[in-house]
């Protein structure tokens, strides 16, 4: 079998390799930014409106007033694709901080900051995992990001999902060597997504089955929340959180049937025909089904970069309106993935280094695909997923084959 794992013989030079991710880089970044200043100079411009709706939340905070719409707080119905600031409030008094910057401005810097967070945490995923030079990871990630068409879009956009691999990506940080800098940087990345998105909140039942060492990160999560919550109530008092209780409900009454939402509900009743109240039953249903997940995942699975992916998905599942770019947070399990697989301390043969690579960029091109067919993107997750399991280190692998007495003393 040693034939099995031998490295090539030849090694493409570090200089031509740089070159290469420098030369692919500047194609992807390029086309972004034509693209991004065309859909910039429509009327009104097709890019950055999910930014500009955070923005404008936060200039209605500086000058004193509610971040949310007024009919949303009376309670009027909306669509699941209406254009309406529902985050809390802690989101739109932060960016009240920037709020008189020029949007187009905000829009490139917020793609700027949010990839080189990632790629500061995709060197940091390299160094744990044990990759021979870990710098060497920025440039990859960065060259390859704008053909994630999912983080593509989100850029776009100027969605807050745009940071979500590198808050899901501390999390990672978080559990593959635990520690207590690890922790309190896991805990708060899970206490900012949980009280941006909500939906990554169900995570929070992961590190409290996992274990001890990701108990503390759960505990790090609920006083870094507390504290969020408590700083918002001191900036603006009780009445945007009243407000952004009107909103909630509000949305609870949203149709949520729309092709553009991938959520498995969704999909579900457009295949069905079935009414908005038997939605709402079903996605009772889906969402204890992905709480299910996590806890069995975060109890079953040994491998705690697959365990923790597997709560990463589910957690997509738990709200009913999943769009397309949501999926951005199993980029730094894919990471994880094609590091794992060509780290020398997980021992992989030659095979299924292929594999992973193979999969994980299967997963990418189906991801293209799946802006024309939603529900696609569900196949890219599979795929990232199963990219991860083969990445298993060998070590992981037979203490799971182990008799669980074996398993126990390992």
């Amino acid at each position: 079998m040693s034939h099995a794992v031998a490295r090539p013989a030849v090694a493409v030079p570090a200089a031509a390799r740089t070159a290469l991710w420098i030369v692919v880089g500047l194609v992807g970044w390029g086309y972004l930014a034509v693209l991004a200043s065309h859909m910039l100079a429509t009327t009104p411009p097709t890019a950055g409106f999910d930014l500009e709706l955070l923005l404008e939340a936060g200039r209605r905070v500086a000058v004193g007033n509610s971040p949310y719409d007024p009919a949303l707080i009376g309670g009027a119905v909306v669509q699941a694709e209406s254009l309406f600031y529902s985050y809390p409030p802690p989101v739109a008094q932060l960016l009240s901080l920037i709020s008189g910057v020029p949007s187009a401005a905000v829009l490139v810097a917020w793609a700027i900051a949010a990839t080189a967070a990632f790629a500061a945490v995709g060197v940091a995923v390299a160094r744990r995992i044990g990759v021979a030079a870990p710098s060497r990871v920025a440039l990859p990630i960065v060259a390859t990001a704008p053909f994630v068409f999912p983080y593509a879009v989100a850029m776009l956009f100027g969605n807050a999902d745009v940071w979500f691999p590198a808050l899901y990506g501390l999390l990672l940080i978080a559990v593959l060597r635990p520690s207590a800098p690890g922790a309190v940087t896991g805990g708060a990345a899970l206490a900012v997504a949980a009280i941006a998105k909500l939906h990554p909140a169900s995570l929070g039942l992961w590190f409290l089955v996992h274990g001890r060492p990701e108990r503390r990160i759960a505990a790090v999560a609920a006083v870094v929340a507390i504290a969020i919550v408590a700083a918002s109530l001191v900036i603006g008092g009780l009445d945007p959180w009243r407000d952004y209780l009107a909103v909630v409900r509000a949305g609870m009454n949203a149709d949520v049937i729309d092709p553009r939402n991938a959520g498995p509900t969704a999909q579900v009743a457009l295949l069905l025909n079935v009414d908005a109240g038997l939605v709402r039953l079903i996605q009772v249903g889906v969402s204890i089904a992905a709480l299910v997940v996590t806890a069995g995942a975060a109890r079953l699975v040994r491998d705690p970069v697959e365990s923790l992916g597997w709560a990463a998905a589910a957690s997509l599942f738990t709200l009913p309106v999943t769009w397309y770019h949501y999926p951005v947070v199993l980029m730094p399990f894919a990471v994880a993935a094609v590091l794992r697989a060509d780290a020398p301390a997980t021992a992989i043969p030659v095979r299924d280094r292929r594999q992973v690579g193979a999969l994980v960029l299967v997963a990418a091109i189906v991801g293209v695909v799946a802006i024309a067919v939603t529900p696609l993107i569900w196949v890219s997750v599979a795929l990232v997923l199963a990219a991860v399991r083969i990445s298993r280190p060998r070590a992981v692998m037979a203490s799971t084959a182990a008799p669980p007495a074996a398993r126990v003393a390992a």
